[in-house]
């Protein structure tokens, strides 16, 4: 047992690490309080200690705390984009997450999204999955990554695997129920990097 730490609050602490490892954030009182059978008052006032011996620190973004020396790094989720049908790309900074930074190797500007809908399945990506992807305006063939349709006002995003043609984009679905597209109009937004997923 950990210096100074009851069995609960063991028990807490240990859920939040893991939580934080695998999901980028901490889980919300409820959340915590629904897996753990506890109330979120209970989880609340177990956090408040577990901060004031130094085992979580508090936090302005994401779920409120972070591990004490936790190597995550902030990124902005800036909203939705299609694991199907494109859809009205992202404008604004809805909120931020704390994302491993082993997801975010090689440098670069980095941001994340939620995805709607099941085209890329058969790699792992899901609906409700929030993607980490790197700011850059092209990448391999090959890649997964974030593509805007079309010209502003009227662009919509969506995540596809991207193959360069002559003068188009042929974007691949990861689901044998979708099929592939050619757009004419596209433009690389942002490479996949990593995938939280949210239980």
């Amino acid at each position: 047992m950990l210096k100074n730490l009851t069995s609960s609050q063991q028990r807490i602490l240990e859920f939040y690490r893991s939580q934080i490892s695998e999901h980028g954030r901490a889980p919300s009182y409820p959340e915590a309080g629904k897996i753990l059978d506890l109330s979120p008052s209970v989880i609340h006032y177990h956090v408040k200690h577990l901060e004031t011996l130094g085992y979580l620190v508090k936090s302005n973004r994401s779920r409120g705390v972070q591990l004490v020396g936790t190597e995550t790094q902030t990124v902005p989720l800036l909203g939705l984009v299609a694991g199907g049908e494109p859809i009205t790309i992202f404008e604004e900074c809805d909120e931020y997450i704390e994302a491993p930074r082993s997801m975010l190797k090689d440098g670069g500007n980095f941001y994340a999204l939620t995805v709607r809908g099941m085209s890329m399945k058969n790699v792992g990506i899901v609906d409700g999955d929030i993607v980490l992807l790197r700011k850059q305006d092209d990448v391999s063939d090959g890649d997964i990554a974030v593509v805007a349709i079309g010209e502003p006002p009227f662009e919509a995003a969506t995540l596809k695997r991207i193959f360069h043609q002559p003068s188009s984009l042929l974007l691949m679905p990861e689901n044998d129920d979708f099929q592939p597209t050619v757009v004419k109009k596209g433009s690389v937004r942002g490479k996949l990097v990593g995938v939280i997923r949210n239980y």
